[in-house]
């Protein structure tokens, strides 16, 4: 039954954004069906404050938070990411499709948006689950129509630059996630984040001298944000490769013993980090 009004609310939200976008008109089939009755959800006033965070050493009700992969729990105050609440990851798309791929938890269902770049292979290989998931390469100039209505049917939303949310949409969007208890996975700074992740140090393996096929990804990953997670900062050294997101060591960079793959190395030089807020 869960799963059923799952299906149904990501099939209502959709029907939503394609009114908006005025596609109507020319799609049909059971996602696109017409949807009467749809009222948009009560959301707070803009400007309203957020609500804080339980204090810390205070117990969160696990349905309330949703998963992260282990190599990057200590990044989160919760040990994962608090429904509700946005995340903005800068530097890495593999980072933020293994975010999402890891929300994406049972019954749970995500809408990637503003991501042209990003195909359903890329999408698969990040572990994303294809059946219960919706891909809205361009939003176009209704994105402030689009992006609500997705907000209000899916659980997990994976938002690029998006320019035609002007700063009062992305208020109004962020006070409607907190409502709906939505999970928004950004890659620009977005109003009341209450984690930015900034990737970095990146080191390819696999492939050197001209030949082989890059395999595995190592990068060092600053959070840091407000809230429960203000003052940390916290760092990890992550690998992302066929295994999933793992803890690389520090002293493993750069390392060319005779077993080790050969390495091309992207230098991330002249970033800065965005501030929180």
């Amino acid at each position: 039954m869960a799963t059923t009004s799952k299906l149904e609310d990501a099939r209502r939200a959709l029907a939503a954004a394609e009114a908006s976008a005025g596609l109507r008109t020319v799609l049909s089939g059971p996602t696109v069906r017409a949807v009467s009755g749809l009222a948009p959800p009560a959301h707070a006033a803009p400007g309203s404050p957020e609500p804080p965070p339980p204090p810390a050493g205070v117990g969160l009700d696990p349905e309330r938070v949703l998963p992260v992969p282990a190599a990057l729990a200590p990044l989160f105050p919760y040990g994962g990411i608090r429904r509700g609440t946005g995340v903005q990851v800068a530097g890495s798309t593999s980072l933020l499709l293994r975010l999402a791929a890891a929300a994406s938890c049972a019954d749970v269902w995500c809408a990637v948006v503003a991501l042209p770049d990003v195909g359903l292979a890329a999408a698969a290989e990040a572990g994303l689950p294809l059946d219960r998931m919706v891909v809205v390469p361009r939003p176009g100039p209704d994105s402030p129509s689009v992006v609500g209505a997705l907000v209000d049917g899916f659980d997990v939303l994976v938002l690029g630059d998006c320019t035609a949310l002007a700063d009062r949409d992305r208020r109004l969007l962020a006070s409607r996630a907190r409502t709906r208890g939505s999970v928004l996975l950004t890659t620009t700074p977005w109003p009341g984040s209450e984690l930015v992740l900034d990737a970095g140090d990146r080191v390819w393996r696999g492939v050197g001298r001209g030949a082989g096929v890059l395999r595995t990804e190592e990068l060092t990953v600053v959070a840091y944000g407000r809230g429960a997670a203000a003052a940390r900062p916290v760092r990890v050294r992550v690998r992302i490769g066929p295994g999933g997101v793992e803890t690389a060591a520090p002293d493993e960079v750069g390392a060319n013993g005779p077993t080790a793959a050969p390495e091309f190395v992207v230098p991330v030089a002249g970033r800065s980090l965005a501030q929180v807020g």
